[in-house]
This record gives structure tokens, C-alpha cells and sequence, in this order.
């Protein structure tokens, strides 16, 4: 039987297609934004990262069965982090100091953001990415065992100077109870919400 060497040419396309489908297969389900970052910031200029992604959401869902909007946060932020090196690192390129400098680029100063939102936000990826990159180094190991690699070590977690992001005016006043409790069409959730609404006075008029 005669072989047909293939062509060369022909191998990035074939090779691009496939990448293509195996984003379609992780994206499965998911917004569209993330098979676009996938493809379109990330993919043009590091494919590496683009597989090591994809191969990321394969084992977390193996090992945790993680909820549609984990896997989202999980591509996006691992997509902002490629395309903030501008794509030019692969995730096992980057130092400790990356992480730190990636993490930062979230800091907003007071003017901007008084209830310091973004110390939420520098906190949940920080979890993210300990998660992605115990995996990345030590990804045959049992996921609840998996050691720290140096690069995500000493990266803490931020404390936030309030208690609470809500203000007063946040909450509701006796005029918003009362117009809850004449339009809400279920009875049991009425009750749920007036039980709850007087201690809620008691305070108040405390």
C-alpha cells in the first residue's frame, strides 16, 4: 500500500482546527467570552497556554466538578494572565514576582474604589491561581496533596479594612418591606421575609 506523505503546508491548519475543537470541547456550556478569549487573545500568541488551559478545566473536572461559573472565572482570569505578558510567557515561564505584579495590576486607589472591592477581588484570584498552578507543577499528584511551587509561595492574602461592603442606604427601608410584602405573589416567601424584617425594625429602633 502506497503512503501519502502529507503535506506541509497543510499541517497549521490541521493543526489550528484541532486547538479550535479542542476549545469547543472545553468550553462546552459555557459563555461565549470564553471560548473568544481563547481563541482570539490568547491563542494568536501563545497556543502553549491556550492547551495548558484547556488541559487545566479538563482535570478540575475530573477532580472537583466545579459549577459552570468556576470554570469561567477559572478561563478568564487564566486568559488575562497570558494576555497581561502579553503572551509572551509560558505559564511555567512566570516567576513569583509575575504573579505579584499580575495580581497588583487589580489595586485601585482610593478615590476610585473607597470600599476597596479590589482586595475581594486580588483575594479570589489569588485562590485561583494557587489552585492552577499546584496542578500545573505536580498534576499526577492527588489534588488535596499537592505541595505549593515555589512560584505562588508567600503570595497572601489581603485584609480587607471594612467588615462589610454594604452600606446603610443599602438596606431596606420599612417603606421597601411593605411594598415587597403587598407584591410578592408567594405566601411562603412573605412569611420567610416578615420574619425576618422585625427583628430587623427591633434593631433599627433600638
Amino acid at each position: 500500500m502506497r503512503y501519502n506523505k502529507p503535506s506541509i503546508l497543510s499541517a497549521p491548519t490541521t493543526t489550528s482546527d484541532s486547538v479550535e475543537r479542542k476549545i469547543q470541547n472545553t468550553v462546552e456550556g459555557l459563555p461565549h467570552e470564553c471560548f473568544n478569549h481563547l481563541l482570539n487573545r490568547v491563542m494568536p500568541g501563545c497556543k502553549a497556554n491556550v492547551l495548558v488551559i484547556c488541559d487545566y478545566i479538563s482535570s478540575l473536572k475530573s477532580e472537583i466538578n466545579p459549577s459552570n461559573n468556576y470554570q469561567r472565572d477559572s478561563v478568564i482570569l487564566l486568559c488575562k494572565l497570558s494576555v497581561y505578558f502579553k503572551n509572551d510567557k509560558m505559564y511555567k515561564e512566570m516567576t513569583r514576582e509575575d504573579l505579584l505584579s499580575f495580581l497588583d495590576s487589580f489595586r485601585k486607589i482610593e478615590a476610585v474604589d473607597p470600599l476597596h472591592k479590589w482586595i475581594g477581588t486580588h483575594n479570589l484570584y489569588r485562590i485561583h491561581l494557587m489552585r492552577f498552578f499546584k496542578w500545573l507543577y505536580f498534576p499526577n499528584i492527588e489534588y488535596k496533596q499537592r505541595p505549593k511551587p515555589d512560584v505562588i509561595k508567600s503570595i497572601y492574602q489581603l485584609k480587607r479594612k471594612e467588615k462589610s461592603t454594604y452600606k446603610p442606604t443599602d438596606l431596606w427601608t420599612v417603606e421597601d418591606d411593605s411594598l415587597f410584602l403587598k407584591c410578592c405573589p408567594n405566601s411562603r416567601d412573605r412569611c420567610y421575609h416578615a420574619r425576618l424584617e422585625i427583628p430587623q425594625q427591633d434593631l433599627m429602633n433600638s
